[in-house]
């Protein structure tokens, strides 16, 4: 796809840390962008430019991605951080009178928006969510592991994520840490994820702090009920390499939505927005579509 002209960047605060929005401009209602862990907001940088003229893509930079700010010492990166940041995002938007219409939301951004769309629908009036329903499920011993795992991730210092001579060689990364990823996917997620030093080097725009194990798992009977209070419209794209094919509990979270759509898409990996863009743009406009509970 050829380039179109560039998103302008809006920097909106989450309690107290800056936060970069990508506004793609475009006709039709505001719809809000959420990336998934180690990614940025323009990854869905494509599926802006062919929403044009039926929506406003406003894409995201989650706390120590791409442009928005860094916690530095004492901060956090936890989803429930996320959440909040979110909430303020929504807030912002809302006061500028480009309240989103609808969430288009990947991976971690699906789990953070999931939340807040189960416990105030009122941010979020419809929620596209891609390879998403929720996060990983773990009963009371997998969970005392788990914070096992968050003590010893304090007790060592984050190492810097690795830099690249060249594009090719970070490109080639990126698809070696998501097999299954096409070429042309890769491309759109490395397109604005690196930060090029003097001498060409490039370093991932990403925060080492980000680097641990999430501190906490919800039994699975909660993320049933979260789906179960998500009275929103959902549309959820499972790809055929993703999570929502290969953990079967996904599938049994889907039937509770009151209001949902499934779709299955055949050889597509985990990273739905860069692999099949037109499909993407074909399921938000059939979401948009779909009347919002009053």
């Amino acid at each position: 796809m050829g380039r179109m002209n560039a998103p302008e960047r809006r920097t909106l605060e989450g309690n107290g840390l800056p936060l970069a929005l990508w506004d793609y401009g475009g006709d039709g209602p505001p719809v809000l962008f959420l990336h998934g862990f180690l990614d940025t907001g323009r990854s869905f940088e494509d599926l802006a430019f062919g929403l044009r003229g039926r929506c406003r893509a406003l894409c995201l930079d989650w706390r120590g991605h791409g442009a928005s700010g860094w916690v530095g010492a004492g901060g956090a990166y936890h989803q429930l951080d996320h959440l909040k940041d979110l909430v303020a995002v929504l807030q912002a938007l809302r006061t500028e009178g480009q309240a989103p219409v609808a969430v288009v939301a990947h991976s971690m951004g699906g789990i953070v928006a999931l939340q807040l769309a189960a416990s105030r629908p009122e941010f979020i009036p419809r929620l596209l969510l891609l390879d998403c329903i929720g996060g990983y499920s773990a009963d009371a011993d997998t969970q005392i592991d788990q914070l096992g795992q968050v003590v010893d991730s304090v007790c060592v210092p984050k190492r810097p994520f690795r830099s690249f001579p060249g594009r090719a060689e970070a490109e080639a990364r990126i698809r070696h840490n998501n097999p299954g990823l096409t070429d042309e996917g890769a491309e759109r997620i490395a397109r604005h994820y690196f930060e090029a030093a003097e001498d060409g080097t490039l370093t991932a725009r990403l925060d080492p702090r980000l680097r641990g194990p999430n501190p906490y798992r919800f039994p699975e009977g909660h993320w049933q009920r979260i789906c179960a209070r998500t009275s929103v419209p959902v549309a959820v794209l499972a790809p055929e390499t993703g999570y929502c094919r290969r953990i079967e509990a996904l599938r049994e979270r889907y039937t509770c939505f009151p209001d949902a759509t499934w779709q299955d898409l055949d050889g597509v990996s985990h990273h739905v927005h860069v692999e099949a863009v037109d499909t993407v743009v074909e399921a938000l406009v059939a979401l948009l579509a779909r009347p919002t509970r009053t």
